[in-house]
């Protein structure tokens, strides 16, 4: 969090004041200041004292310095009254401030546990049982207006229906609250939490519960999609085509039109969608755009947000934000009685993520104006990519990606449906040298992102790791001047309404 602001505003100074109780935390805490030199340009404060005493000794000795950002991270559980802890700290934000509140969701395992045994397990005087619903529908009886954001989070939990496992009983404790809850919960109690733990409202199988429902991809995986495209010049090889391409599809489209609406599915950090919208601005002065952006990852959203920010001819755009998936959105607009319709849907690398596909394709295409266009972007028939999750099907498609189509697949769906469309291969590759430098940093994390694993070494098995790294090298990439470029060609297709 610092990091971030200092990278931010590295010309600013901060006046950090922690509130934590446990006299061990605050010395963790203190250790961990003393080995980062970076963080030389924080004074620091610190309280030992709850929440609630810190709010006692505020009021006692009125004092009446204000914030700029206050976060209280997984700790509303401890306090008496979360409401008013809220509204005090709120009071204590200065204008433009912001206060971040991170809790368990009511829609997650613990939601859902807590509010069916809440008077079983919530013993008050240790833990509210406060979920983000409780506490977003007492901002909403305030009428104070506040962002929402879901993260992802899971817990193996497989140990817990294992009688006598000892870690098993251990999380049985910490997930109810109870000490020692497998002994000495009333038999009735205990079968119940454990069914409920059971179901698919709670858990994945039976083994991970859900903390929240995720809702697209953060960390690791959006570090390593970032350099991907960084070095792959991705986005440079796709803006040449829309150069070539949609100034006049744009102009056919805008024809008679006062308004165009553009849906940008899958946007990332919005680089393509800035670019798409400057060309229609360009080429249709005069007609106002409207952009709805759907895109499940907050991190690249942020992104995005950040760039309209500093793009004047971006805030002449209204932008609508769909923090969710493709397939949340589909269900939010079945659910509306009135259906917002687009003169141009843009699809750039997202189809991977869907169960779907030609009923993504058809929902999508089914927003479609009159003379209007749809545009997905896909890695091409034939490339890298599809030999690698081709081959590795069923040893990769295991997380986010189910199955895996390339561009040729996504035209058999568009000549089932029966839908026209132009094609236009755009070539593209990737050195991908490091990755076969044993410990080079960026090497492992192309590596995790371009075969989506954690940690590609430690994930997969030598054989495994050792064919896919032949693969890579000798059918998936040529070799020029030493270095191994890995064929990323993509297809764009250009399908009409």
């Amino acid at each position: 969090m610092f990091s971030q602001l200092h990278l931010k505003h590295p010309a600013v100074t901060v006046d950090n004041q922690v509130v934590e109780p446990s006299a061990q935390q605050l010395h963790l805490y203190k250790v961990l200041v003393s080995q980062k030199p970076n963080l030389d340009y924080i004074k620091f404060t610190w309280n030992k004292m709850t929440a609630t005493e810190f709010e006692k000794h505020w009021r006692e000795n009125h004092l009446t310095k204000k914030m700029d950002f206050i976060h209280m991270i997984q700790m509303l559980y401890y306090v008496k009254d979360p409401g008013a802890t809220v509204t005090f700290y709120q009071s204590l934000l200065d204008r433009n401030g912001k206060l971040l509140i991170i809790l368990v969701s009511d829609e997650s395992g613990w939601g859902k546990l807590w509010r069916t045994f809440r008077t079983q397990l919530c013993n008050t005087e240790i833990s509210q049982c406060v979920t983000t619903g409780d506490i977003k529908a007492y901002l909403d009886s305030k009428t104070t207006s506040y962002q929402s954001y879901k993260l992802p989070s899971q817990m193996d939990i497989t140990e817990c229906f294992t009688e006598g496992d000892q870690r098993g009983e251990m999380l049985l404790d910490f997930l109810t609250e109870v000490l020692d809850f497998s002994a000495t919960a009333p038999p009735e109690l205990k079968r119940g939490v454990l069914d409920l733990l059971m179901t698919p409202d709670c858990s994945k199988e039976a083994a991970a519960m859900d903390t929240v429902k995720p809702a697209g991809y953060e960390g690791r995986y959006v570090q390593g999609f970032q350099f991907y495209l960084k070095h792959s010049e991705e986005h440079k090889a796709i803006l040449g085509y829309v150069d070539k391409v949609l100034p006049g599809e744009f102009t056919r489209i805008g024809e008679g039109k006062s308004k165009m609406d553009v849906l940008g599915v899958g946007s990332g950090g919005g680089e393509m969608d800035a670019h798409i919208l400057s060309i229609l601005q360009s080429k249709l002065p005069a007609t106002a755009l409207t952009a709805d952006i759907v895109e499940p990852s907050i991190h690249l959203t942020d992104n995005f947000k950040a760039l309209v920010e500093k793009t004047p001819s971006l805030q002449k755009i209204p932008f609508s934000w769909h923090t969710v998936t493709c397939g949340e959105y589909e269900k939010q607009v079945k659910d509306k009685r009135e259906i917002k319709r687009f003169d141009f849907i843009h699809m750039i690398q997202m189809l991977y993520y869907v169960d779907d596909y030609p009923g993504t394709i058809k929902f999508f295409h089914n927003l479609l104006k009159e003379n209007s266009k749809l545009l997905i972007v896909h890695e091409a028939a034939g490339s890298g990519w599809d030999t690698l999750w081709k081959t590795y099907r069923k040893e990769l498609c295991t997380k986010s990606i189910s199955d895996y189509l390339s561009a040729g697949d996504i035209k058999v769906h568009l000549e089932r449906l029966e839908l026209q469309y132009d094609e236009h291969l755009i070539p593209n590759t990737l050195d991908i040298t490091d990755c076969f430098t044993t410990g080079d940093e960026m090497g492992e994390l192309l590596l995790d992102f371009m075969t989506e694993q954690d940690h590609f070494h430690q994930s997969l098995t030598p054989d495994l790791r050792a064919s896919i790294l032949d693969l890579l090298r000798n059918r998936c990439s040529t070799e020029k001047e030493g270095r191994i470029l890995f064929d990323c060609s993509m297809s764009c297709l250009l399908v009409y309404s």
